[in-house]
């Protein structure tokens, strides 16, 4: 394979570099939205001053729970009042929109007593999507890179990139961005599978002196 010369690959950074990398950027962009629970924490306090004025909350534990996007951000929170009561609350901020408490249950210990205690009910594809494991995604993953790696060998058979290569690469792509958000993977390899992927959409099939022609659909 010779060096790729950018310039006679106008098709492929127009129909799927360019759409790709800024879809790449957004989805990590929202991998560190997600997995940074200060947007959801600072939720959890201003509910707290807004029912308890003027009280001091302990953060005892902060942790995810649930699977796939049904993932939620768990918040215990301890208070010791003047007369020795001590309140706990616990609190469940939804973590893709962590401006959201899902679930509250505050109750002062010895003797008990709920001060607040409301659920809101899960929508029906956040019931479908907390149902499916981690391994789950794994397999959709594999089944998913299985595709992009056809995908190339028949672009590189082809010798010549056309439209909807863009398209489906970029789709796929976006897709298995999707899935290592769920699966948590890490930050460094969310940054260079997307590069992997543009550079090996850029190569698949060129040869030196040969140019991506528009073909009629």
């Amino acid at each position: 394979m010779g060096m790729i010369d950018f310039r006679s690959q106008s098709l492929r950074i127009k129909y799927f570099a360019v759409p790709f990398l800024i879809l790449s950027i957004l989805f990590l962009w929202n991998q560190w939205r997600i997995s940074n629970p200060d947007t959801a924490l600072n939720t959890a306090r201003e509910y707290l001053e807004g029912q308890f004025p003027g009280d001091k909350w302990d953060l005892e534990r902060l942790a995810l729970v649930g699977e796939g996007l049904g993932k939620k951000w768990r918040l215990e929170f301890s208070n010791l009042q003047k007369n020795g009561r001590r309140i706990q609350a616990n609190l469940l901020v939804d973590r893709w929109m962590p401006g959201k408490i899902l679930g509250r249950f505050v109750i002062i210990l010895s003797p008990p007593q709920v001060l607040d205690g409301e659920w809101s009910k899960p929508a029906l594809w956040q019931q479908i999507s907390s149902k499916v494991s981690r391994q789950g995604f794994f397999f959709i993953g594999i089944l998913l890179l299985a595709l992009q790696i056809f995908w190339l060998y028949r672009m590189h058979r082809r010798g010549v990139f056309r439209k909807p290569d863009g398209a489906v690469l970029a789709f796929l792509g976006a897709a298995l961005l999707l899935i290592f958000a769920l699966t948590e993977v890490h930050p460094g390899f969310m940054i260079a599978y997307p590069l992997t992927l543009t550079f090996l959409g850029l190569a698949a099939g060129f040869t030196a002196g040969k140019t991506d022609v528009p073909q009629k659909e």
